[in-house]
């Protein structure tokens, strides 16, 4: 709930617990490549079809991205050996966004070098809002040009048969005859932040966010930008703004506690990231992950950090070969720190 060109690299201190993960790494094993499939669901086991998916390394760098068919699958090929994160990303739907961990390590039992074929689905489940206030729920109405309505109408129908270029083209070309149209502002920072057009897209946001202020997708969205540009303080201004609409969004939840942990708030981050923990459900390793980032080398919290580790493997279980986590957290346990 992708759910960021920056989960991990941005740290410097991932020595402690990422070395661990990357022990699987083998240049040797490079040439056989893997594949990642599944099916990406809703409710009532719908499938979803054009869902966008994105491939991550350990390090948060996309290395991937396509979507889901009509009849909801997705597949990923040419998947190196390491440790990965498949994100379902939620921009522009009604979903919650979810994130699994996949690791690939491409060994077969007498240890020669194989290909794997990891298969992951994902189950959907729409946003929920119980907090929300009926003002949170009003209808933004606009009167629009009735050209600029048209070109939106078109570049809509492109954008849902895959032409995105001339949806893209269109989306901008409504906003030029119609500067303040917010529907089309909101969809064209949607798929700019989809091309990784992150200065973009937060301009497109702030454009609609200048028309209409009470849109959760446009602060979220904001927020996304900024924390994939590493710009913290933008993330923590942001976030809230986003958290006053959706008070349990996982994923904003879980930037804002990641950004303020970047700056050094420490005790903030652990209070947002455990309310993205609280709503998540054990489904998304990253919260966890950063938990025990920040409880292990910032807090000083072993036992706690341990604890966080326990939940990441519990949210993660695609990993092959748990033991070196399952010795660090023995490690925390014992109130020594994650690396001498």
């Amino acid at each position: 709930m992708n759910i960021n060109k920056t989960l991990h690299r941005s740290f410097g201190l991932l020595a402690g617990v990422c070395f661990l993960l990357l022990l699987f790494a083998n240049p040797t094993l490079a040439q056989f490549r893997s594949t990642i499939s599944g099916y990406v669901f809703g409710p009532g086991r719908r499938p979803v079809s054009e869902a966008h998916l994105e491939l991550r390394t350990d390090f948060n760098s996309v290395i991937g991205r396509t979507r889901t068919s009509s009849s909801g699958q997705f597949t990923f090929m040419g998947v190196p050996n390491g440790r990965f994160s498949v994100t379902v990303l939620a921009l522009g739907t009604n979903f919650e966004e979810q994130s699994k961990g996949v690791e690939i390590a491409g060994v077969g039992a007498r240890g020669q070098a194989i290909p794997e074929n990891v298969q992951i689905d994902f189950y959907l489940q729409p946003r929920k809002s119980p907090e929300s206030t009926a003002t949170n729920k009003v209808v933004f109405a606009q009167e629009v040009p009735v050209e600029a309505r048209k070109l939106y109408d078109n570049a809509i129908s492109d954008l849902e048969t895959k032409r995105t270029a001339l949806g893209v083209t269109g989306l901008k070309r409504a906003i030029e005859l119609f500067p303040t149209y917010f529907l089309a502002s909101e969809r064209l920072g949607i798929e700019q932040l989809l091309q990784e057009q992150y200065e973009d897209a937060a301009k497109s946001f702030r454009t609609a966010l200048s028309v209409n202020q009470r849109c959760f997708p446009c602060w979220h969205g904001v927020t996304y930008a900024s924390f994939a540009l590493e710009k913290w303080s933008d993330v923590i201004e942001t976030a809230p703004r986003a958290l006053e609409l959706e008070q349990n969004s996982v994923s904003t939840l879980a930037m804002l506690g990641i950004a303020q942990r970047a700056v050094k708030k420490y005790e903030d981050a652990e209070k947002s990231l455990l309310k993205a923990k609280k709503f998540d459900g054990v489904k998304t390793p990253d919260i966890y992950w950063n938990l025990a980032l920040l409880y292990a080398y910032n807090l000083k919290k072993y036992q706690e950090a341990a604890d966080a580790l326990e939940l990441y493997l519990q949210a993660n279980p695609a990993i092959p070969d748990p033991t070196k986590i399952k010795e660090l957290i023995k490690r925390l346990r014992e109130n020594r720190p994650p690396s001498d």
